[in-house]
């Protein structure tokens, strides 16, 4: 279904009514200046992590272009373009007041009603929500209006901003959001030529959908009972399952909202967590963090107090405001809980912020295993916490600069710089996994366990 948030800048019309097109290419000027100006002051990782030389050639290219009116979703689109430059994923857009997200919320866009999985540049068919019963979850799609899969990615990622050259974050973003995108960055369209491979098919086949709006799209989804149940409660937050001597604990969310409404605080949920992993005499830890994107820090640091073998002492991380203010992290004190044997933390493109944090530091600092595919956050630092916004003086748009620098103590020289965390073990899903509902990656924990029971 479609997923109203982008990564880029936050953006908050406060005049939903202002026609953009009736704004001039100097006022549009003058607004992405101001946007430039508000980065630089805001954003305490500017240039930083990315080149300020090459950033304001790209932006002067952008300026340039500006050279006629926009309507609001062309203005939309450039300045995605102009965020992506920035390379810090915490960087968001919209909200439901912007003209660009009320016309899906309104019903007055139509876009490709479809929603995929894409595995690298491959793209398989999950949720068909057209009016055409031809396409089953499982067939790949091989092009859309003659365009590939792969010209579709690549074009898309331009416009989605992530940390430094992350793009297991962004291939998470265009799973979730193809319908929007699309219809954002590549068309707008009323009809698609969908070219597409049936499962355990060596021959292509072809089929037309017309675009729909999103409330065309929940209806076919309810007469396909395509409905997708959502976690709530404590459901929400974590699972915490035994095995024998082996523990899975997966934490979904450090969302805030959701960690009041379950009245959680989080050192005492550690501890009682921990405590059960002792009492069940558990050995070995499976730590699932596939799809957190983050939240409260408090669920970084006081996990530190039960998962680290080794006493440690020192800094941990700076947090550096914007005008210059830091605060120290330094570790925290062990707890008589802690677990004493091996932790395996499966993550993906969706770990994210705090949770990528939890695996960035029990991997540094309290010899886990991760395995997966590459977190989503920047290894070194990324801009996070509270956001300052920043109001563009013609169009009127707000935009939400992080205003927080997580700078990271780094115990070893990393490989390549603004990448997530490089799983020990890399494991991808395949189609069939999904559609069979297998967990490799979590199966690799299991491998990885049984093999040093035998030796």
């Amino acid at each position: 279904m479609l997923m109203l948030v982008m990564s880029g800048v936050t953006l908050v019309v406060a005049q939903p009514d202002l026609d953009i097109e009736t704004l001039s290419p100097l006022q549009l000027q003058e607004d992405l200046d101001h946007l430039v100006a508000g980065l630089e002051r805001y954003n305490p990782t500017m240039y930083v992590y990315n080149s300020e030389v090459l950033f304001k050639r790209e932006i002067a290219v952008l300026k340039k272009s500006i050279h006629k009116p926009m309507n609001a979703v062309q203005w939309f689109k450039l300045l995605c373009l102009a965020v992506e430059k920035v390379e810090e994923g915490h960087v968001t857009i919209g909200t439901r007041e912007d003209a660009f997200y009320r016309g899906f919320l309104k019903g007055t866009f139509k876009s490709l009603p479809l929603s995929v999985q894409f595995l690298g540049e491959r793209a398989y068919v999950w949720n068909n929500l057209s009016r055409v019963d031809a396409l089953e979850r499982g067939d790949e799609i091989l092009s859309i209006n003659g365009r590939s899969m792969a010209e579709i990615r690549t074009l898309i990622f331009q416009y989605t901003n992530s940390d430094g050259d992350i793009e297991t974050f962004k291939q998470m973003r265009l799973s979730k959001e193809l319908s929007a995108r699309y219809f954002w960055f590549i068309e707008q369209t009323s009809q698609f030529t969908i070219e597409y491979r049936k499962r355990h098919s060596e021959g292509t086949k072809e089929v037309q959908l017309e675009a729909l709006t999103r409330i065309e799209m929940s209806e076919w989804a309810v007469k396909r009972a395509l409905k997708k149940e959502v976690p709530k409660g404590m459901k929400a937050v974590y699972d915490l399952d035994f095995e024998k001597d082996i523990a899975t604990l997966t934490l979904r969310s450090f969302n805030e909202k959701i960690i009041k409404q379950n009245e959680l605080e989080p050192y005492t949920f550690y501890e009682r967590m921990f405590k059960r992993l002792r009492q069940n005499k558990t050995k070995h830890l499976i730590l699932d963090v596939r799809g957190n994107i983050g939240g409260m820090k408090e669920f970084v640091d006081d996990l530190l107090a039960f998962t680290l073998k080794k006493k440690q002492k020192g800094v941990l991380r700076e947090l550096i405001a914007w005008d210059g203010t830091k605060v120290i992290s330094n570790f925290p004190k062990r707890n008589k809980w802690f677990f004493k044997g091996d932790i395996y933390i499966l993550t993906n493109g969706g770990t994210y912020s705090t949770a990528a944090l939890i695996a960035q530091y029990l991997s540094d600092y309290g010899s886990a295993t991760v395995i997966g595919e590459e977190t989503g956050s920047r290894y070194e630092g990324f801009a996070a916490g509270n956001f300052h916004y920043l109001t563009l003086p013609n169009s009127k748009i707000q935009i939400g600069i992080p205003n927080k620098w997580v700078k990271n103590t780094l115990p070893r020289p990393f490989r390549t710089p603004s990448r997530g965390l490089m799983p020990d073990y890399r494991v991808r899903n395949s189609i069939d996994d999904l559609l069979q509902k297998k967990d490799p990656v979590k199966a690799k924990a299991l491998e990885l366990i049984q093999d040093k029971k035998q030796s």
